[in-house]
């Protein structure tokens, strides 16, 4: 394990993780905006990347479909998706009709799959921070599932790095990603149930135990696909990171890629098994 890259990793996550945390916590315009920042700047990371396979993305439409889904979130919940998806999928292929630029198949797949794919996960964490406001309940438990959602991905991450540097010995996925481990991932796992139990016991409120430990139990498993998923595109395209923004840790999509997967399938349990 590179110690100085831990180190710097460590020092990033600590003055950056009580700020995201404390959003997080006290929800409204502050969340809305945060993650939206965060779709932003993955919409762009991932058009970057698709530039070096001959992509000719449309930035612009792509970021305002994107603030479209997380607004539409934030303000109407997740029946604001279906008509955003098709006013932009049908100006899309419109758009893409009178270019002349690049292979239309490989254009319109990434103009639309980007913003969409980064905005509706991502945007999840808004609906599950607004969900007993959606579900017409008085409580506010909202801001403590995204603290043990969030919790559990980084206790998850930091375990399967660091037992996956140490004792990984048997690959997990060598063709996407060969530094990982099964034996760093199956660290993951275990510590994302601990932080779940913990969580349960101190901190989150609402919640059964079962469904705190399903919660870790998909962020131990499903959510670490996500880095996987990143790390897939990052090779095809021969990158390092998805970009350098974030000192010690690459690009956003580095920093929250295992939360793309993990937090639409909080959401759906939530909606579907506690309300």
């Amino acid at each position: 394990m590179n110690i100085k890259s831990f180190s710097v990793r460590a020092l990033i996550a600590l003055f950056f993780g009580p700020v995201i945390l404390y959003t997080a916590w006290i929800g409204g315009l502050s969340w809305y905006l945060f993650v939206t920042l965060i779709v932003l700047l993955s919409v762009y990371e991932y058009y970057d990347l698709s530039v070096k396979r001959g992509v000719q993305p449309l930035f612009v439409p792509g970021g305002i479909l994107a603030l479209a889904i997380t607004s539409g979130f934030y303000f109407y919940s997740e029946y604001a998706l279906l008509p955003i998806l098709i006013v932009a999928l049908t100006i899309f292929l419109f758009v893409e009709l009178y270019r002349k630029n690049g292979s239309p198949l490989l254009n319109s797949s990434v103009h639309f799959f980007a913003p969409v794919f980064y905005g509706v996960m991502f945007g999840s964490f808004i609906l599950i921070r607004g969900m007993e406001r959606n579900f017409g309940l008085q409580s506010d438990y909202g801001g403590s599932w995204i603290l043990l959602l969030i919790g559990a991905t980084w206790v998850c991450d930091t375990a399967a790095y660091v037992v996956g540097s140490y004792f990984g010995r048997h690959k997990l996925m060598p063709r996407i990603s060969p530094n990982k481990s099964i034996e760093g991932s199956a660290a993951g796992f275990l510590f994302s149930l601990l932080t779940a139990y913990i969580g349960y016991r101190y901190f989150v409120q609402g919640l059964r135990l079962q469904d705190a430990l399903i919660i870790g139990a998909v962020v131990g498993s499903l959510g670490q696909y996500g880095d996987l998923f990143e790390s897939m595109i990052k090779r095809d395209v021969q990158a390092k990171d998805s970009s350098r923004l974030i000192p010690g840790h690459g690009g956003i999509l580095d920093r929250f890629d295992s939360l793309t997967i993990s937090a639409p399938l909080v959401y759906l349990y939530l909606r579907e098994f506690f309300f």
